[in-house]
C-alpha cells in the first residue's frame, strides 16, 4: 500500500473513494498532499521511485458549468481554464496532470477533452477513475529530471527541505548506490515528521489528555532532522501556538543552533530550542523565585557524603555510587522510604539488600537536609521539587513539545514535560533504544508514557556506512541481548559499503593526541577537507587540555570549537569553519564526516555486568557519529573478537 504524507486522518465521502484507488498502489509509492494553501497546487502528487511523478486534482464542477458551448457557463468555464493554466504554469512541463471530473459522465468528459488545450493533461470521469484503479494511475506517471524534482519539492513541499546544513547525507537510489547530496528529507523521515498534524475526527472533541508519538530510529536515521522539521512546520502552521524542542545535551543544542543559523539565519518567534537543564531551571525559578543555588565546587557533594556516611559504617558503596543512587531517587520521584523499598532497581549496576536500602535512604535524607540548610540542592532535586510543588500555575505552557534523544530523559523529566503541556497538547519523541535508557532497564511505561500503538521505527541510516554501522552494532551485540524493545536491527539495503573503522595503536594517551592532530592536519592539507567535517571525541583518560592546545596550535585557536568549553556558540561566532571537540559523555546527537575517538578503548574491555552493557552503548553512540571515516586511537590491546572489525592504521 502507498505511503501517505501526511496520513489521511480525516476524509469526506469523495476523498474516501479517491483513497481506495490510491491504496492499490504499491508500497514504493508516495502520495503527498501539499500542506500550504496555494491556488496553483494540485490536490495530490503521486511519486514512485521508478515510474516517476503524477499530479492529481479533483474537480467538482458539473458538465453544465464546464461546457464551453453553454451560454450561461462563461464564468465557471473561465475560472476552470484559469485554474488549469495556473496548475500547468506551476508544474514542470514534463509532469503529467490528471483531472478527475467528479460530476461528469464519460461522454461529457470526452466532449470537454476536445475543448481543453494544455500539455500533459489527462481528463477522467469518476467512473473511469474508479474503473482504471491504481494501474491506471501508475501508467500515467513519468520520471522527472533531478532539477525538475527539486523545483517541485521546493515549491510545493518546502517543509521537507533539510532544516540543517548536513555534514554528509546519502540518498538511496534505484541502482542501490548511495550518493552524497539531497536537499530533502527521505520519504520515511518526511512521513514521520508529519504524523498527527491533525487528530482524527473521532478524537477531536474527546481528547483531553496529551497525544504522544514516539519515533524509534537507528543511529543516523535522521531523528534530529525529523524533530526539527516538524517543529519548524508546527511553528509556521500555528503561529499563535508555542513550540518547544528539548534536548538533554548542551553541545548538541549549540551545534544545532550554529547549523540552523547557517541554513536559515533565524527561527520563528514561537519556537524555542534549549536543553532540559536550562528549561527546568527556568521553571523552578518561576515556581519558587529567582534564587537557585547549586554547589559550585564539584567536590562539595562527595565531601558532604563522605562526612555524613560515618553514621552508617556498614555502607560499602563508593561516594560516586551513593550520589548516583540519590539522583535515581529524585529521578524516580521517590518520596519516602516505603516507596524506595518498593521501587525496582533493575539495571542500576549494583544490588542493595533491604538493610542497605534503608541506610541509603537515611543518608539521602541527611545529605538533602544539609544541602537545604546551606541553600543548596542536588541537580536532580530541581526537577523533583518542580514535580512535587503544591501548584504548577506559574509553569510555561506549550501546545507542542518535541524531545530529541528521548532515551536519555528520566521519568521525572517526562513528568515536568507533561505538566507544561496544555490540554490536548502534543508530545513528540525521537529516540534510539540502541543507546540505552538512562543507563537503566526502564520502559516508556515506567517513565509514565503510553506509546503502545504510537511508535514508528526507522531502520535505515543515512549518515554512516555499512562497515561502520556493522562494526558498531556487532560490538554492541557482544554486550546487549537482541531484545526488540532495546535493540533496533538496522536495514543495510542500499547503503554504501564503505571502509572498516581504522584502529591506530599508540603507547600513551599523549601519543594518541599527537597522532590524531597529525592525521587531521594531513587530511586538511592533502584532501582539502573543511574543518566542519571533523569531530573529535575524547574519553576520561585523554589529557583533554593537551588535546585542545595541540589542535589550536595546528589549526588556529579560533578554529577549534570545544563544545564543553564554549557551550553556547563557537569561539569566533557563527559563520567561520570549525573543527568540533567533545567529551564522550556529551557527544550524543553530534556527527562528523571524519570522527576521531581517543581514550574510549576501555569501553571494550569491561568483563561483565551492567557496566559492560552501558559501556557498549556509549561506544556504539561514539562510533555511529561518523559518516565516512572512523578512527580509533588505542593505548590498549583490543579483545580478540573485536579486532576483525577494524583495519590497521
Amino acid at each position: 500500500m502507498a505511503l501517505f504524507i501526511p496520513e489521511w486522518t480525516r476524509a469526506s465521502g469523495r476523498q474516501l473513494q479517491v483513497k481506495r484507488v490510491l491504496n492499490g498502489l504499491d508500497e514504493a509509492t508516495v502520495v503527498r498532499k501539499p500542506l500550504r494553501e496555494e491556488a496553483a497546487a494540485p490536490e495530490l502528487f503521486i511519486e514512485h521511485e521508478q515510474r516517476g511523478w503524477l499530479a492529481l486534482a479533483v474537480v467538482d464542477t458539473p458538465f453544465d458549468g464546464l461546457d464551453a458551448r453553454q451560454l450561461f457557463a462563461v464564468e465557471t468555464r473561465t475560472a476552470f481554464d484559469a485554474q488549469v493554466q495556473a496548475w500547468r504554469a506551476a508544474l514542470p512541463e514534463t509532469l503529467p496532470l490528471l483531472l478527475v471530473l467528479w460530476a461528469c459522465s464519460e461522454d461529457e468528459v470526452s466532449v470537454l477533452a476536445g475543448q481543453v488545450d494544455a500539455k500533459n493533461l489527462r481528463l477522467l470521469s469518476r467512473e473511469r477513475y474508479l474503473e482504471r484503479g491504481a494501474a491506471g494511475l501508475a501508467a500515467l506517471q513519468r520520471p522527472l529530471e533531478p532539477a525538475e524534482e527539486d523545483a517541485l519539492r521546493t515549491r510545493f513541499f518546502p517543509e521537507s527541505g533539510l532544516p540543517l546544513l548536513p555534514v554528509a547525507r546519502r540518498r538511496f537510489q534505484r541502482n542501490n548506490q548511495a550518493v552524497l547530496g539531497g536537499l530533502f528529507l527521505d520519504s520515511q523521515q518526511e512521513w514521520a515528521s508529519k504524523l498527527d498534524l491533525d487528530l482524527p475526527d473521532e478524537q477531536v472533541h474527546t481528547a483531553t489528555d496529551l497525544a504522544v508519538r514516539l519515533v524509534n530510529g537507528v543511529a543516523g536515521s535522521g531523528k534530529t532532522l525529523i524533530a526539527l522539521s516538524r517543529a519548524l512546520l508546527l511553528a509556521e502552521m500555528h503561529p499563535r501556538e508555542r513550540v518547544l524542542i528539548l534536548i538533554h545535551n548542551t553541545p548538541i543544542v549549540a551545534d544545532i543552533r550554529e547549523r540552523l543559523h547557517r541554513a536559515r539565519g533565524s527561527l520563528p518567534d514561537n519556537l524555542e530550542i534549549t536543553t532540559y537543564s536550562a528549561w527546568i531551571h527556568r521553571q523552578w525559578r518561576r515556581l519558587f523565585g529567582p534564587s537557585l543555588a547549586m554547589p559550585a565546587d564539584p567536590q562539595y557533594v562527595p565531601n558532604l557524603v563522605r562526612a555524613l556516611r560515618t553514621s552508617w559504617p556498614d555502607l560499602k558503596l563508593q561516594e560516586s555510587q551513593l550520589i548516583e543512587e540519590f539522583d535515581f531517587l529524585n529521578e524516580m520521584l521517590v518520596a519516602s522510604e516505603a516507596e524506595y523499598m518498593d521501587t525496582s532497581r533493575a539495571g542500576r549496576g549494583f544490588s542493595l539488600r533491604a538493610k542497605e536500602r534503608r541506610e541509603v535512604w537515611r543518608l539521602f535524607e541527611a545529605v538533602t537536609e544539609a544541602l537545604q540548610a546551606a541553600g543548596l540542592r542536588l541537580w536532580s532535586a530541581v526537577t523533583f521539587e518542580v514535580c512535587r510543588a503544591p501548584g504548577h500555575g506559574a509553569l510555561e505552557r506549550y501546545e507542542h513539545i518535541l524531545i530529541d534523544e528521548a532515551q536519555f530523559f528520566a521519568p521525572s523529566w517526562f513528568h515536568t514535560v507533561k505538566l507544561a503541556l496544555k490540554p490536548q497538547g502534543r508530545l513528540f519523541l525521537c529516540a534510539d533504544p540502541n543507546q540505552g535508557f538512562m543507563k537503566s532497564r526502564l520502559s516508556w511505561r515506567n517513565a509514565g508514557l503510553d506509546v503502545a500503538g504510537r511508535t514508528k521505527k526507522l531502520l535505515r541510516s543515512y549518515r554512516t556506512t555499512q562497515a561502520i554501522l556493522h562494526s558498531a552494532g556487532t560490538l554492541l551485540a557482544r554486550a546487549v541481548q537482541a531484545d526488540p524493545e532495546d535493540y533496533l536491527e538496522p536495514d543495510f539495503t542500499g547503503m554504501e559499503e564503505g571502509a572498516a573503522p581504522i584502529l591506530i595503536r599508540v603507547d600513551k594517551p599523549q601519543d594518541a593526541v599527537d597522532r590524531a592532530v597529525n592525521e587531521i592536519v594531513e587530511l586538511v592539507q592533502t584532501r582539502g577537507l573543511p574543518l566542519s567535517a571533523f569531530l573529535v571525541i575524547y574519553g576520561s583518560d585523554t589529557p583533554k587540555q593537551l588535546l585542545y592546545r595541540r589542535l589550536c596550535a595546528a589549526l588556529g585557536v579560533k578554529r577549534v570549537w570545544w563544545l564543553n568549553k564554549d557551550k553556547k556558540q563557537p569561539p569566533d561566532g557563527y559563520g567561520p569553519d570549525y573543527l568540533r571537540l567533545a567529551n564522550l559523555e556529551t557527544a550524543t546527537g553530534l556527527e562528523g564526516g571524519a570522527v576521531f575517538l581517543l581514550g574510549v578503548e576501555g569501553l571494550l574491555n569491561v568483563e561483565e555486568g551492567d557496566a559492560r552493557e552501558a559501556d557498549a552503548r556509549k561506544l556504539y553512540m561514539a562510533m555511529t557519529r561518523a559518516s565516512h571515516r572512523l578512527v580509533m586511537l588505542s593505548t590498549e590491546a583490543l579483545p580478540p573478537d573485536a579486532l576483525p572489525l577494524f583495519r590497521a592504521g
